[in-house]
């Protein structure tokens, strides 16, 4: 194909730029708000998923192409030896005013298509009368707060990711506030209210986010999508730097934030333990994410074994993506399978209810 100034293909340099690992992070946080749906209500309104799930990648594609836009205006993409970024939508464009303005269109027009589909999911919770108008309210509120943060943490006049603020971001909007929206829109969608016998309460209210393992599956969801973010500022540190924007690579140095991440994974299970203990995850929950935690391990083994040579650094991202992608399977696996576990058969659920239903 045609060759890009930095020595990649144009057909390569735009595959890169589709960034179609990065849509995980809208899945991961809808697996977890489905899977948490069956656990206390026993079914799940396909239909509703289907749009919830269209328009949260489309939300994400706004994401990253504004992003892109955004960062050529600050040049933190326009180094290569610095760590920058030739798989640039704005840059495979042309790199100038013009594909600044296509990117821009591009992106709203992503978010825009995906919020008219949010909104069609949301009508479902409307039409069944499961939840009032303020639990309604209240979830679009969570949701319009998550995508704000997906502006503040980027573009103007806020830009919190060059103040360092960016992981707490990523872990507030893809953590408790998606997953605890979509959670309340997806059982507002369940007509006619749980089916096991003994669950949750037929009336949904605010305070439905307390059913014990939503909140909690929604920081595992926000850890694992944090972890991402963290690892792909490792390789940058130079282009961060130059760029002003306080990455916790260039606040911490390589090493330094190699070994952090490295303990950061360590206390995600140490977590999942506790808030299963704590009554706060579904135990299969907690044993699924352990599963994936050889995955865990080899993404800080290689940050760790790459350290000296950090333009290597890039590829912790997608050994971050691999995990990340298997663990919100997992977790939803493990929320779907524990309602059939003998503790909440003992507690008088009535498991064969929701054999069949749509998930």
């Amino acid at each position: 194909g045609l060759l890009d100034p930095n020595g990649g293909s144009t057909r390569h340099l735009w595959w890169r730029a589709l960034k179609l690992p990065m849509y995980s992070v809208a899945v991961a946080p809808l697996t977890a708000a489905a899977a948490m749906t069956h656990h206390w209500f026993g079914c799940v309104n396909a239909p509703q998923l289907g749009c919830f799930l269209s328009g949260a990648c489309l939300v994400i594609a706004w994401l990253n192409l504004a992003n892109d836009a955004w960062d050529h205006s600050t040049g933190v993409d326009a180094n290569e030896a610095h760590g920058g970024k030739p798989e640039s939508v704005v840059r495979l464009l042309g790199n100038d005013d013009a594909a600044v303005t296509k990117t821009h269109v591009a992106a709203t027009s992503a978010l825009l298509a995906g919020l008219f589909l949010i909104f069609k999911g949301v009508r479902y919770s409307m039409a069944s009368g499961m939840a009032s108008l303020s639990t309604l309210s209240a979830a679009g509120g969570m949701l319009v707060a998550a995508i704000a943060l997906g502006h503040a943490y980027q573009g103007p006049p806020f830009r919190l990711s060059y103040k360092g603020l960016g992981e707490p971001i990523c872990f507030a909007a893809f953590g408790p506030l998606a997953v605890g929206a979509f959670y309340l829109l997806l059982a507002a969608g369940v007509p006619g209210g749980s089916v096991w016998g003994g669950a949750a309460a037929q009336t949904l209210s605010v305070r439905s986010l307390l059913h014990p393992g939503v909140l909690g599956a929604g920081a595992l969801v926000g850890l694992t999508t944090t972890a991402i973010l963290f690892a792909s500022h490792l390789h940058q540190e130079e282009g961060d730097a130059a760029a002003g924007k306080m990455s916790p690579v260039v606040r911490l140095g390589v090493p330094r934030a190699v070994a952090f991440l490295k303990r950061g994974l360590i206390a995600h299970h140490v977590l999942a333990v506790a808030m299963a203990f704590g009554g706060l995850l579904p135990v299969m929950a907690c044993v699924s994410v352990f599963v994936c935690a050889p995955l865990a391990y080899a993404a800080a083994a290689f940050a760790e074994a790459t350290t000296v040579e950090p333009k290597k650094l890039f590829k912790t991202k997608y050994l971050c993506v691999r995990w990340h992608v298997a663990h919100a399977l997992a977790l939803g696996v493990g929320c779907w399978l524990d309602p059939w576990m003998p503790w909440h058969l003992a507690a008088g659920r009535i498991a064969g209810a929701a054999v069949g239903a749509a998930f």
